[in-house]
């Protein structure tokens, strides 16, 4: 397996995700630095509710974006060990087949405590 190739793959892939990361980060500090000039100026302004609004959307798309990319990145050096061969074990007992197993096994852990207490005696 060729990692550098992977990596360099993973590299072109994620620029888009990073720009976009990067644009919406700058858009949040000017919008940050018009909002802090809007409330020194008139802090019961109308704006200011949308301006608060406008910065989570953006600092949400930035960190949607950087996730896009991180996630690009990590699986480059996902290197899982994975059983493809692997018999899953499923459980295809009723609730009350599983009552009655939890009854049996709590009659087996009584009867061996009844031998153990008569040993200790």
């Amino acid at each position: 397996m060729d990692f550098a190739a992977r990596r360099r793959q993973a590299r072109e892939d994620r620029k888009p995700h990073v720009t976009e990361a990067e644009v919406a980060k700058a858009e949040v500090v000017s919008l940050k630095e018009k909002l802090k000039a809007l409330k020194a100026e008139n802090p019961k302004d109308k704006k200011i509710g949308l301006l608060e609004a406008k910065i989570g959307e953006r600092e949400k798309a930035a960190r949607d974006a950087q996730s896009k990319a991180d996630a690009i990145d990590a699986a480059v050096f996902d290197l899982k060990a994975v059983n493809p061969n692997a018999v899953v074990k499923v459980d295809g007992r009723t609730p009350e087949d599983v009552v009655a197993s939890i009854e049996e096994q709590g009659r087996i852990v009584f009867s061996a405590l009844q031998t153990l207490r008569e040993l200790i005696r």
